[in-house]
């Protein structure tokens, strides 16, 4: 695995309960636009380090990580993130 698919595929394993809570915090604040620019940030980030996964996986016959690995917490985390934005936008106060 190259230097930079490794530090893709861990920001994306540690970028995800972040992701989550802001979230939850664009959601009290009902700013539904700032936290689809993050995710979108971190989805681009998560499907990139995929994607080198599967070359690597297709040229080498192995990974070091394999390409679902990236995709089940990223699944995880939109999930969670559409809950707990929701959850936020029905409690919180709004702009």
């Amino acid at each position: 695995m190259s230097g930079l698919t490794i530090v893709l595929v861990y920001a994306g394993w540690a970028l995800a309960p972040v992701v989550a809570y802001a979230a939850l915090s664009h959601g009290l604040r009902r700013g539904l636009r700032g936290f689809l620019a993050l995710f979108g940030a971190y989805g681009t980030a998560v499907l990139l380090s995929y994607a080198a996964l599967r070359a690597e996986v297709a040229g080498q016959g192995h990974a070091t990580v394999r390409p679902l690995a990236v995709l089940v917490p990223f699944i995880g985390a939109a999930v969670l993130s559409g809950l707990l934005y929701a959850l936020g936008a029905r409690i919180g106060g709004g702009e």
